[in-house]
């Protein structure tokens, strides 16, 4: 039996060995996204059949956040598959045979249309009412300043994160809500979270359950509708709730926050982590960003404070016409308890068979266009092969494949470790495990500003390890050369390289640079110090508004 996966999202291990357990002795090969996003619809149809597959499987991360999945499951019958399976990191899967695909899909096409059609219609009629309500500047309901607790110091927040996607329920998203409300918590404040999926570390006793639905002829069609879903549950938690704040992070296609605080008149704070229509222009080729900048718009406007993770942000928003008064600068944090020496590093160690005389170079995060892993992927190439030094690069994203084609090309397989996506709970004892940390971050490829604040840079801090950074955006002034850290220029690939080999030979200068990130990380940069500017900005707020 021969099977052909396809990994959109999540762990491309973890999916094997699924279908290992589920079909044993089955022969799998994996072809890429890459490899069928190049290619057009007929183009990618004739490259499946040509595998010859008798099972097509598509993994991704969840199952429940997965647009097109009528699309993805009438392509494998198509391709000739004798049966298709959709399956994702929890179990969940999908398996039907290749007729009973083809006699489905009518009805099925004929349901995404109606429920897409109609979810861009009430989008458009309810974008329109909010619009205006807002530059009204009312609300349904008189403001709940009159409960006891509206002017203490540490408020009642009702946090809410919406839109599925992928990569959300873990990774860089999750530790910041996770950072945040732990320490909000500790500083006093209550923190209920409304989210459309469980958030990897969040207490599920803390967390109301908004279920997403995957339908939707496109991406934007799923968002919307989802949008009308969470944006319903939101608003009957919030109305029935004692919170005094409206905490939200941004995200395509959401009105939720801003129906919640016109209906209720509680104030929102919007956790702005950048533009999605810039995003939808440059990364994902979005559909609809008229509509999408309207959505955007409308947040910005509604926000009785904007939170912003680096000063470049600050700027886009200046420029956009945003009031200075609104917009607060906080910087991602850490958990320097969690993220810190001794934490598992021997053992992990061990386990990835790495000798006590290797220099292990650790990389966390995504795949993706600006993270730099061709860049290091090159730079991996150009180390002598006496170096000693090899890589633990853990992730997962679409150009994973193409950092694995560069060093299997340079014959480097075997300096490199692929940990794929891991639970976040791991990641501490796998960075204890690494002497140098890298953040080979790239300029963004239409010339713009870089507005990134990785998580991942302040974990490292905290860790105590030599840093190689790039020398771009808020990591070139969080970090300082040759003081907290290595900064590099972005994308040269030689600088990269010699910056390596320059921590590989020296333990005195990664231990000098490593207690010196910390040091700052503690001082500055803990999820605390994120949480307290949100409390302060609160209390200020409402001393303003008394």
């Amino acid at each position: 039996m021969k099977i052909v996966l396809l990994v959109l999202s999540g762990d491309p291990e973890q999916a094997r060995e699924w279908l290992q357990n589920k079909y044993p002795g089955a022969v799998i090969d994996q072809i890429s996204r890459g490899e069928l996003e190049s290619s057009s619809p007929v183009g990618r149809i004739r490259k499946l059949h040509s595998l010859r597959p008798e099972i097509f499987a598509v993994a991704t991360e969840r199952l429940a956040w997965q647009s097109g999945q009528s699309d993805l499951l009438l392509f494998g019958a198509l391709a000739g598959a004798r049966r298709v399976v959709l399956v994702d990191t929890s179990g969940n899967s999908r398996d039907e045979s290749r007729s009973g695909v083809v006699l489905r899909t009518p009805f099925r096409f004929a349901r995404e249309s109606i429920v897409s059609a109609t979810a861009i219609a009430r989008s458009y009629s309810g974008l329109k009412k909010l619009e205006q309500a807002v530059k009204r500047g009312t609300s349904s309901t008189a403001r709940k300043n009159s409960s006891p607790n509206a002017f203490a110091q540490a408020p009642r927040i009702a946090y809410l994160r919406s839109t599925p996607g992928v990569g959300t329920q873990a990774g860089g998203a999750a530790t910041h809500i996770n950072g945040f409300v732990n320490a909000a918590t500790e500083l006093g404040a209550e923190v209920r979270v409304i989210s459309n999926d469980y958030i990897a570390g969040i207490d599920r006793t803390r967390l109301k359950l908004i279920d997403p639905e995957p339908l939707g002829s496109t991406r934007a069609a799923f968002d919307l509708h989802n949008n009308l879903i969470f944006s319903a549950g939101a608003m009957r938690e919030v109305e029935h709730s004692s919170a005094d704040l409206i905490y939200q992070r941004y995200a395509r296609f959401s009105w939720a926050g801003v129906a919640a605080s016109l209906l209720t008149g509680l104030p929102l704070f919007l956790e702005y982590n950048g533009s999605e229509v810039w995003m939808g222009k440059h990364w994902d080729m979005g559909s609809m960003l008229p509509l999408l900048s309207r959505f955007e718009r409308l947040n910005l406007e509604a926000a009785a404070r904007i939170f912003v993770v680096a000063d470049i942000e600050r700027r886009n928003l200046l420029r956009a016409g945003v009031p200075d008064e609104k917009i607060i600068v906080n910087p991602n944090g850490v958990d320097t308890e969690k993220f810190r020496p001794g934490v598992g590093g021997l053992a992990a160690r061990r386990d990835l068979g790495v000798a006590d005389n290797e220099t292990l170079c650790g990389f966390v995060g995504t795949f993706g266009p600006w993270h730099g892993v061709l860049t290091l992927a090159e730079a991996i190439t150009l180390l002598p092969a006496d170096s000693r030094v090899r890589f633990l690069l853990v992730g997962a994203g679409k150009l994973r494949d193409e950092v694995q084609r560069i060093v299997g090309a340079a014959g480097r397989e075997q300096q490199v470790i692929f940990a794929g996506h891991v639970g976040h709970e791991r990641v501490p004892a796998l960075l204890d495990a690494c002497d140098i940390l890298l953040s080979p971050h790239v300029p963004l490829e239409d010339g713009s500003e870089f507005f990134g604040s990785p998580t991942k840079l302040f974990e490292y801090m905290a860790m105590g390890k030599g840093i190689v950074a790039s020398r771009l955006g808020q990591i070139g002034e969080v970090l300082v050369d040759d003081q907290t850290a290595l900064l590099t220029e972005p994308g040269n690939v030689h600088e990269l390289t010699r910056a390596i080999l320059r921590l590989s030979n020296s333990r005195e200068l990664r231990e000098r640079l490593g207690a010196a990130a910390r040091a700052a990380a503690i001082a500055r940069h803990t999820w605390k110090h994120n949480a307290q500017r949100v409390l302060d900005t609160y209390q200020d707020w409402t001393d303003r508004s008394s």
